[in-house]
This record gives structure tokens, C-alpha cells and sequence, in this order.
């Protein structure tokens, strides 16, 4: 029972505030030797942080130009079964007409796949400034708390929790069961497999060649672009209040698809040929859409309280270099 407190205690902790209660050593080197999958911690006040798979197992931490003291020190994860953590409230301040709009993103709990965990663990501690990190191809899990600055992940598998208060977060090529939570920063990602989810106030979801077996994305003020490369077994949920929607199908992607706005338009621009996707309508009106996707398949709904959703066939392959620009509204 200890050992389950102690562990949910310490991811808790890891998306509040630095990690000074997961230092008992004193720093170590730069490198460090892992034989089985770690478990990283991350914490970064500012900065830009680099993450990539590496050709070896251990891990290696560059700091940037700033030369910054990077504190790397190890850590044993308690290994058990699954556990819930609480992300704590956040808040941002944004422009709305002549004065001031203040966005929240509430508490949310998330269960963490513990049993995943290795028995090495390693906690980067990171004062400001940019910062590179290789890792293992494969990771036990990755937990990333970004005060300030941006966060991109590159050629990972393994689970994942990322919480950046004001930056950008991008992904290529990244597969796991995952969480993402951003205020204002955008969040771009490209070919994303494993279980997303995603949530932000005002930032805008740009997801391109998606292979996800499950996503849940929710969004206040932010648009949201997903375009499918195949759709898998699990749910398919896009959420946004004021925010529009665009969701993308590839001629492989099939699914069942229902879509609503309470006062926002929802616009059908698939075309019947099969080499760019078809669909059989059930439903079509102003305000909703039901229908079957190249043949039908996982569910997948798009809601929205005032903005709009629209349904496109694509045909570009997925990106293989860094994902572009959320597009502009």
C-alpha cells in the first residue's frame, strides 16, 4: 500500500513542480547507462526540449548554447499495477476584443500504464534553456512537465504524459498510450499510433497521416485538423466549444461518422470516387452528419458549440520530415 501512495505521489508531483524530492544523489554525468526500458522525468523551466530516439540504452542529455547545469540523477520506479494521477488547474490570459479573457484548463485525472514501468528511472531537471535528450528506441514512459518553452518528441514507443503551459508541442512518429495538455501552445503532430489524447484551451491540434487506434481530443477556442491514414478499433472523439473542426480521411481510412454543432455549420466535401473516399449519408442537415466512411467502421464524433466541422477526403502520403504549421483560420 505504501509503495502504491509513493508512486502516485511521485507523478503527481512530477506535472506540479520541480523534482527535488527525486534527487537523492547528487547529479550525475551526462550519460546514463540503462539495461531495460527507463522511465524518464522530466522538468524544464524554459527552453526549447529536444527528445529522440538513440542507438543505444542509455540515455545522453545535451544542454544547449546557454550552457545551462541540466541535474540528471536516477530514480527506482515502484513497479505495480495501474494508478491515476491529477494534473493539476491551469490558466491562461488571452486578448478578447479590448480587454482580457481568462481560458481554464481544469484538474484532470489520467491513468498511468504502470505496469509498463522499468526498474530504471532517470529525472532531468532542467533551469532553462534549450536541451537535447537521446533515448531508447523503446521507453518504459515519459513523463514531461514544461513550464515555459517547447517540447518535441521524435521515433519514441512507450507511454507518455506531456504538460506544456505555454509552448508548442510536436511529435513525429511517436506510438503509445499518451496525454497531452497545452493552455495556449499549438500541437502538431504527425504519424501518431497508440491511444492520443489530447487537450489545450486555445492552441490548435494539427495532426497529419494518423494511425491511431483511439484519440480523444478536446479544445476550447482552438481549431482542430486531424487527417486519418487509417482508423483502428477503439473511439474516435473530437470535442470544441468556439473552435472549428476539419477532420481528413485517406482512401484506407474507414469509419462511421457523426458529427454535430450547436450553432456552427457542418459541411460535407467527400466526393463518391473511390481513389479519394466515399461516404453513404444517413443524415445531413445544417447542424449534423451521420454517415458511413469508404464502407464504414470505428465510431468517430466531432462536436462543437459554435464552430465549424467540416469532412474532406485526402490524398497526400504521411510527412516524413517535421510536421508543418497548424494552417491559418
Amino acid at each position: 500500500m505504501l509503495r502504491k501512495v509513493f508512486t502516485a505521489v511521485l507523478l503527481a508531483a512530477l506535472l506540479s513542480m520541480p523534482f527535488s524530492g527525486l534527487q537523492p544523489h547528487a547529479a550525475l554525468a551526462e550519460d546514463v547507462d540503462t539495461s531495460t526500458p527507463p522511465v524518464l522525468t522530466i522538468h524544464s523551466t524554459g527552453g526549447t526540449i529536444n527528445i529522440t530516439s538513440g542507438n543505444d540504452l542509455g540515455v545522453h542529455v545535451v544542454p544547449g548554447p546557454a550552457a545551462q547545469t541540466v541535474h540528471v540523477s536516477r530514480f527506482n520506479p515502484a513497479q505495480m499495477g495501474s494508478t491515476r494521477i491529477i494534473l493539476p488547474e491551469r490558466f491562461v490570459r488571452q486578448r478578447f476584443g479590448r480587454g482580457w479573457r481568462v481560458y481554464r484548463l481544469p484538474a484532470r485525472q489520467y491513468s498511468v500504464p504502470v505496469a509498463r514501468f522499468g526498474s530504471e528511472g532517470v529525472n532531468v531537471e532542467n533551469p532553462g534553456g534549450d536541451m537535447s535528450i537521446a533515448v531508447p528506441k523503446r521507453i518504459g514512459a515519459i513523463f514531461i512537465n514544461a513550464e515555459s518553452g517547447n517540447v518535441v518528441l521524435r521515433k519514441l514507443r512507450g507511454p507518455y504524459v506531456v504538460s506544456a503551459t505555454g509552448g508548442e508541442v510536436r511529435m513525429l512518429n511517436v506510438s503509445g498510450s499518451g496525454l497531452i495538455r497545452t493552455t495556449a501552445g499549438n500541437v502538431t503532430l504527425g504519424n501518431v499510433g497508440g491511444s492520443v489524447r489530447v487537450q489545450t484551451v486555445s492552441g490548435a491540434v494539427t495532426v497529419f497521416g494518423s494511425v491511431a487506434d483511439s484519440v480523444d481530443v478536446q479544445s476550447d477556442n482552438g481549431p482542430i485538423y486531424w487527417r486519418f491514414a487509417r482508423c483502428g478499433n477503439g473511439l474516435y472523439r473530437f470535442r470544441s466549444k468556439g473552435g472549428s473542426i476539419r477532420l481528413g480521411f485517406r482512401a484506407a481510412a474507414a469509419a462511421q461518422l457523426d458529427a454535430q454543432s450547436d450553432t456552427g455549420t457542418v459541411e460535407n466535401l467527400l466526393s463518391g470516387g473511390a481513389s479519394s473516399g466515399s461516404a453513404v449519408v444517413r443524415l445531413s442537415s445544417q447542424h449534423a452528419l451521420s454517415m458511413a466512411i469508404n464502407g464504414g467502421g470505428p465510431e468517430i464524433t466531432a462536436t462543437t458549440t459554435s464552430g465549424d466541422i467540416t469532412i474532406e477526403s485526402i490524398a497526400e502520403p504521411p510527412p516524413t520530415n517535421q510536421p508543418n504549421p497548424a494552417p491559418t483560420q
